[in-house]
């Protein structure tokens, strides 16, 4: 089948291959970004409940 294939064939061979993995790329950064940014998010929201958390146990080893 390949071997039968004529140059038009072959260019739109290429370009739908272009097009399906620049998509595809396109996608995985996207999906890439949003979990980094979940997990920011989630470390963000650990860290400052570790610091209350602190705080409260300094607090009230102070009073």
């Amino acid at each position: 089948m390949l071997r039968n294939m004529d140059v038009w064939q072959w260019v739109l061979l290429a370009v739908a291959a272009f097009v399906a993995v620049t998509s595809l790329v396109r996608l995985m950064r996207a999906r890439s970004d949003t979990v980094a940014r979940e997990f920011r998010q989630q470390a963000a929201a650990e860290r400052a409940k570790k610091a209350q958390d602190a705080s409260e146990k300094k607090r009230r080893g102070a009073a």
